[in-house]
């Protein structure tokens, strides 16, 4: 079987034109050289070098093969280089997850940012996805990591399952009313004025946790909201609420994404907040990854 020794030694030859000079360059004796180089021929059933007194001269089929050789080395050398670089953690792929309506938050936008200039090798694939499905595409090894909520109110202490959260930043909750409207222009004072005003939420399947959040938040607020119209999404919920079917309590990451017909408004009994983090699994020592947490703890605001 041929070896990477062997091959060095055929180009030492070829090279030197000498297997006496090639024997000094590789530090081998030269009847060590010849006899590698006889089994090489034996090994390819070729004649490599024409032997002389002159020295050793490539065959037409030895010239050849010198190309293919120098050519095959190169690759594993580049091979090596590119292994140690995603050893390293700094060259790869990451699969991130996101949830839709985070994908506009400076904050976040700023960690990618940062990431791809410092570590411009790892080639970053965002794949919009919903906190809840995330989480499951997490832990069966789907996604390397993910941008999500997954801690809400009253319930605050999900099940890990083996995971690593960073914290990032914690979003409030604001009223989203159509700009314009009676409600926009006289904003009640307390929530509980609503009671009777169609609500637009959203499917509760889609997110149980974030539902049970919002009833909670409600419940402080002393009302409970006359739930009508349903949005799939984030989006879908404000572009109802700009077509004057209702208002909607929604995120302040809404903001960055938000119809130039919706107002989004601070409220005195919207008081509570959740947390946005980055999840990963707890084991996953993959060198991109690593980097990637690391330098999302760098940019957290201190």
């Amino acid at each position: 079987m041929i070896d990477l020794r062997q091959l060095k030694y055929f180009l030492a030859i070829a090279d030197h034109g000498s297997v006496s000079e090639a024997a000094r360059h590789v530090h081998v004796v030269q009847p060590a050289l010849s006899r590698q180089m006889k089994d090489l021929e034996e090994e390819l059933g070729v004649v490599l070098f024409e032997r002389g007194a002159r020295g050793s001269a490539l065959t037409t089929a030895g010239a050849q093969f010198a190309i293919d050789v120098r050519a095959v080395l190169a690759q594993l050398n580049a091979a090596k280089e590119r292994l140690s670089r995603i050893a390293s953690g700094v060259e790869g792929a990451l699969r991130i997850g996101i949830a839709p309506n985070y994908s506009w938050h400076p904050q976040i936008l700023e960690s990618l940012r940062s990431f791809s200039a410092v570590v411009p090798k790892v080639a970053l694939m965002l794949e919009p996805t919903l906190s809840t499905r995330q989480i499951a595409r997490i832990i069966a090894g789907e996604l390397d990591g993910g941008f999500l909520t997954w801690r809400y109110l009253p319930q605050d202490k999900p099940d890990n399952q083996g995971l690593r959260e960073t914290h990032l930043f914690n979003c409030r909750l604001k009223l989203a009313l159509q700009r314009g409207s009676a409600l926009a222009k006289k904003v009640p004072q307390r929530l509980a004025q609503l009671k009777d005003e169609p609500c637009i939420w959203f499917p509760r399947e889609t997110a149980p946790a974030y539902d049970d959040f919002l009833t909670y938040q409600c419940q402080q607020a002393g009302f409970s909201p006359k739930k009508v119209q349903i949005g799939s999404d984030v989006l879908t919920i404000l572009g109802l609420v700009a077509a004057g079917m209702g208002y909607s309590i929604v995120s302040d990451v809404s903001q960055h994404t938000c119809p130039k017909d919706v107002v989004l408004l601070d409220h005195p009994d919207l008081t509570m907040t959740h947390p946005v983090s980055f999840v990963c699994r707890a084991d996953d020592g993959n060198p991109a990854l690593i980097r990637f947490v690391d330098q999302l703890q760098k940019g957290r605001p201190s």
